[in-house]
C-alpha cells in the first residue's frame, strides 16, 4: 500500500511521540517497583523464559552480553535473580528468579496489567481490539525491517549527503 509523503511524515511523528510516551510510562511504572526500566525488562524476560542463559537473554533483548551481564549482576546482588552454571555446558550461566524476584515480577505485572487495562478501556472498544491485534504484528515487522540489510537506508543516505534524517 502506497502512502503519501505527508502520511509517512505523520506516521514518523506519531512513532516518535509513542516512543516518548512509552519511555515516560515505563519510568513511572518501574520507579514505584524499585527497579530501572532495564531491570524491569530483564526480570520479565527471565520470568517468561524460565531459566534462560545470559546469552539467550542478550539475544532476546538485543543487548550486548557484557551489558546484560552487569544488569544480571546487580539483580543477583539485590536478591531478585539467581545465577548458576549450566550442568551441560560449564561456560554457560543460567539465570532464574529468586522468590523475591518472582514476587517483584508479579507486582510489576499486576500494576502494569491494571494500568494498561485502563488505557485500553479509554479507547473505543473497536480501536482497542484493533490495537491489541495489530501491535504484536507491527513489533515483529519493525524488528525484521530493522535487522534487514537496507543499502541506501536513511542513515546511509544522510551520511553520504552530510544530512540527517531522523
Amino acid at each position: 500500500m502506497d502512502q503519501s509523503p505527508a502520511d509517512i511524515r505523520a506516521f514518523r511523528h506519531s512513532l516518535r511521540a509513542l516512543e516518548r510516551q512509552v519511555e515516560l510510562s515505563l519510568a513511572d511504572e518501574t520507579e514505584c517497583c524499585g527497579v530501572t526500566p532495564a531491570q524491569c525488562h530483564l526480570l520479565l524476560a527471565v520470568e517468561e523464559g524460565g531459566e534462560p542463559s545470559v546469552g539467550d537473554l542478550a539475544a532476546g533483548l538485543e543487548l550486548d552480553a557484557s551489558t546484560l551481564s552487569r544488569t544480571v549482576d546487580k539483580l543477583v546482588k539485590a536478591g531478585l535473580l539467581q545465577r548458576r552454571e549450566d550442568p551441560g555446558n560449564r561456560r554457560r550461566q543460567l539465570v532464574s528468579l529468586s522468590d523475591e524476584g518472582r514476587a517483584k515480577a508479579a507486582l510489576i505485572n499486576g500494576l502494569c496489567d491494571a494500568s494498561y487495562a485502563g488505557l485500553l478501556a479509554s479507547l473505543p472498544a473497536r480501536d482497542a481490539a484493533a490495537l491489541v491485534r495489530v501491535l504484536p504484528r507491527f513489533v515483529q515487522a519493525l524488528g525484521e525491517w530493522r535487522r534487514a540489510p537496507r543499502p541506501g537506508g536513511c542513515c546511509a543516505r544522510g551520511a553520504a549527503s552530510g544530512e540527517e534524517d531522523a
